[in-house]
């Protein structure tokens, strides 16, 4: 069963693959090495080795905490960053967890308490999955670990699956598989006599609704700076080359231009794609000269698209509808060619609000206090705009903003950052369809509105969609992916800050931006922001339109209404609606289906290209 599992990962860890049995237990680890390349391989036992541990990601305060617990006495054989686990063990025991900082997913056995131990990092840049069944508690980084071990059967989870379709991603503690589930960020999971028991020791959102901080902006952006400087300096650790993805937008440059210190020679990667509007090289470029950075870039078309979709297809355990999946994939595979780790980053929106969609909270107050005949005629003139060939578009803003500014915050926020409503999934599904209105989304409690938004982010799309991106489009090219945005005291910090240091009339992220104007070309500090947008909607109307009416031909119509889909289609192809959210979801559903024949639990159906 563990060569299995084992197999089923190489892709994550193409240096090493190792196996300790102790007693009833087996923990395993395929091994990317980073840290102590020679002789760090896993797993890693105390000094009488009835305490072992494996564990996938880096501990980035390793070195402060070995020479601690060195001082008290425990023994090191390797100077691998995961050897502080079991001696930090036998210290706190499953309350370890509290001293570590980095992105982690570990596994502790003690053999003397028969005891099992799993935790996840606490913003969940790394996963962690497991399963019950036959008596056996199985774990790993990757569901289809789990199943090549038999620990479950193939079996679609529908109703997880229906919320997928909704926000575009698997929520925790749900999988895409009925009997598997995914530890949540910050979560923890002890396994011994007394039972399982399932908690999480930190929580993103709970920062969110603490006291805000009495700082004024110079302060306020100060602390920010030292913070992030920090984080960036730790997560620089390795003993193998690494770079910066570089999108040249204001957060990878702080990243990058905090990181160029540190590094002899700084390694920057770029994508762009040969569509006017959405190729953002140029920006990336002047800060990279801007630095003195060897710079590297790659040009996305739809073929090459295409293909990165294809070859991910069978190697993604569950349905991601992100389309910047693709690209960031494509990016990871040629930065691998030169180094094996890269900081990023993800999550500066999250902390410091820079989507639109926090904005929108504002607007949306005042759009309910209109009277019902205007907000009708507004409805009435968007819908008549058509879509056009962009992505974030005014037009494509105003019509989503129109559409859900009446319903409850969480419910609208979902709406506009995910897939499709629950309202227009019902009209998807089809009669006796296994896949089932999900709930609506629970609100977070918070200071403000914005802050309670804020924390439903942190909480889900971060996690389950962005760093679950990275971890999936990272790890298929064997390269590591840090975001030194989400060391934790910086989460804390950036949570506890009032939502007028981070939002005033138009300009979002103001804290973060005054914390970097001395390191960060004006060009990039005054930017809107961009982030990595595919042009998904041109391309599904245009290039792409063959193969999207061949695989949604392919749903299994007893899951999904025929005409509907293929009214989707039709409408987004003639640009009467921009469709290109709803129609990417159901698209990575199907290859996400037709991964595995076990998963066709339908049968097969009558299907067509539309």
């Amino acid at each position: 069963m563990a060569v299995a599992m084992g197999a089923a990962l190489a892709h994550r860890g193409p240096d090493g693959d190792g196996t300790r049995t102790i007693g009833d237990a087996t923990l395993g680890c395929r091994r990317l090495a980073i840290i102590d390349v020679a002789g760090g391989a896993q797993p890693l036992a105390n000094e009488t080795g009835d305490v072992v541990a494996v564990c996938n990601g880096e501990i980035y305060n390793h070195t402060a905490l070995r020479e601690r617990l060195a001082a008290r006495g425990h023994r090191f054989r390797t100077g691998s960053d995961a050897e502080v686990l079991p001696h930090l063990y036998e210290e706190h025991g499953p309350d370890l967890v509290h001293e570590l900082e980095g992105m982690f997913g570990l596994a502790i056995w003690d053999a003397r308490a028969r005891r099992l131990v799993l935790a996840r990092d606490r913003m969940g840049e790394k996963p962690l999955y497991h399963a019950a069944a036959g008596g056996r508690l199985c774990f790993a980084s990757e569901p289809k670990a789990l199943l090549a071990a038999g620990a479950v059967a193939p079996e679609p989870d529908w109703p997880a699956l229906a919320a997928y379709l909704c926000v575009g991603y698997v929520p925790w503690p749900a999988s895409a598989f009925t009997g598997i589930a995914k530890l949540p960020p910050g979560g923890r999971l002890v396994h011994d006599a007394s039972g399982v028991r399932l908690d999480r020791y930190w929580e993103a959102a709970s920062w969110c609704g603490a006291p805000a901080l009495d700082l004024d902006p110079v302060a306020a952006a100060t602390q920010v700076r030292a913070e992030l400087a920090r984080s960036v300096e730790a997560a620089l650790m390795s003993d193998v080359p690494l770079g910066v993805f570089l999108s040249g937008g204001l957060d990878s440059t702080a990243i990058a231009a905090l990181a160029r210190p540190h590094v002899g020679e700084l390694a920057t990667f770029s994508i762009g794609f040969d569509v006017p509007g959405f190729d953002e090289l140029a920006y990336a470029g002047l800060v990279a000269r801007a630095l003195g950075a060897r710079h590297r870039t790659i040009t996305v078309t739809p073929e090459l698209f295409l293909a990165g979709v294809r070859a991910l297809a069978g190697m993604l355990d569950e349905p991601l509808a992100d389309p910047a999946l693709v690209p960031t994939f494509l990016l990871s595979r040629m930065a691998r060619e030169d180094v094996k780790v890269v900081l990023v980053g993800e999550g500066g929106d999250e902390l410091f609000a820079g989507y639109p969609t926090y904005l929108g909270a504002g607007l949306a107050e005042r759009y309910r206090r209109l009277p019902s005949t205007m907000r009708r005629a507004l409805a009435a003139t968007t819908r008549s705009l058509g879509a056009s060939a962009g992505n974030t578009t005014l037009r494509y803003l105003a019509r989503r903003f129109v559409e859900e500014a009446t319903a409850p915050p969480a419910v609208r926020h979902r709406a506009w950052t995910g897939c499709m409503s629950r309202e227009r999934l019902g009209t998807l599904v089809a009669p006796g369809s296994p896949l089932v209105i999900p709930p609506e989304p629970t609100p977070i409690e918070a200071r403000t509105e914005v802050d309670a938004l804020l924390g439903l982010d942190l909480e889900g799309y971060l996690p389950d969609d962005l760093l679950a991106k990275l971890d999936r489009a990272g790890m298929a090219a064997s390269l590591e992916a840090r975001a030194p945005f989400m060391n934790h005291r910086l989460v804390e910090l950036a949570c506890r800050l009032p939502v007028s240091l981070k939002l005033r009339g138009l300009e979002t992220k103001r804290v973060l931006r005054r914390a970097m104007t001395d390191v960060v070309p004006r060009a990039i500090s005054r930017r809107t922001k961009r982030g990595l947008t595919v042009p998904l909607a041109a391309w599904l109307a245009g290039p792409l339109h063959g193969f999207a009416a061949e695989t949604l031909g392919r749903l299994d119509r007893r899951l999904v209404q025929e005409g509907t889909v293929r009214t989707l289609l039709a409408d987004h192809v003639a640009r009467r609606r921009d469709n290109r959210r709803e129609l990417w979801s159901l698209i990575m559903l199907q290859l996400w289906l037709e991964s595995s024949p076990t998963l066709a639990v339908h049968g097969k159906s009558d299907s067509g290209a539309y």
